[in-house]
Parts: structure tokens; sequence; C-alpha cells
């Protein structure tokens, strides 16, 4: 089992940190098929990447065509160099023909609430 998430970077991880929230659609019942090249090319590497705090693919409870991907980083660096890693630059043409939509990436800052 891959860890998806390196706890002592996360406990570590500054204002700096971004999270990214990756949405995927696979065509409708492509999900599994979609999730399977996802998680091959991409979960592994990504994961051994320095700038990677956490990389955790979901299904949807609702719809298993619907990915998430919930990621952190260490800084928005950290993420500008994850796309142009290999496993980036091959990821699309494997999976272009399997996605209902573009998929959508929102970026998020944690709030921290001192004295709490």
């Amino acid at each position: 089992m891959i860890e998806t998430t390196d706890l002592a970077k996360f406990k570590n991880r500054t204002e700096k940190s971004i999270r990214y929230l990756a949405f995927v659609e696979a065509k409708k019942d492509h999900g599994q098929q979609l999730m399977n090249i996802l998680f091959n090319t991409i979960v592994e590497p990504t994961r051994r990447e320095e700038g990677n705090i956490a990389f955790v693919p979901h299904f949807s409870v609702d719809n298993l065509d619907e990915i998430l991907f919930d990621e952190i980083w260490i800084d928005k660096e950290s993420i500008e160099n994850h796309f142009k890693q290999q496993h980036m630059k091959d990821l699309f043409p494997k999976i272009e023909h399997l996605l209902a939509k573009p998929i959508a990436l929102k970026a998020y800052r944690e709030v921290r609430v001192s004295g709490i």
C-alpha cells in the first residue's frame, strides 16, 4: 500500500503550503478505468517528489465517475515543478479519451488560528 501523506512534512507545513483539489470526471462508467491509469501512472512518483506533502485519490460516494485528488504541496513552486515531471507529461495522452470534461484544479491555503 502506498502512503498518501508524509506525516512529518504535514506536521511541519508552513503558511506557504498550498492544498490543491483536482476534480476529475470520467465519461460514464469509465471511472474505475480512469482511476487505474491515474493510480498506476502518477500516485507513487508524485509522492516521491520533494515538495509533495500529500497526494490522496478519492472516488465520489455518489458517482464513481467523479474522482478527487486532495494534494498538499510545500509551496507554489513545488506544484509548478510537479507539472514539469515526466510522469505528468505522459499522463494526459493516456487519459484524455476518458475525460468527460477538463480537469478542474483549485488552490487553497489553510486557515490558521493562533491561541486555540
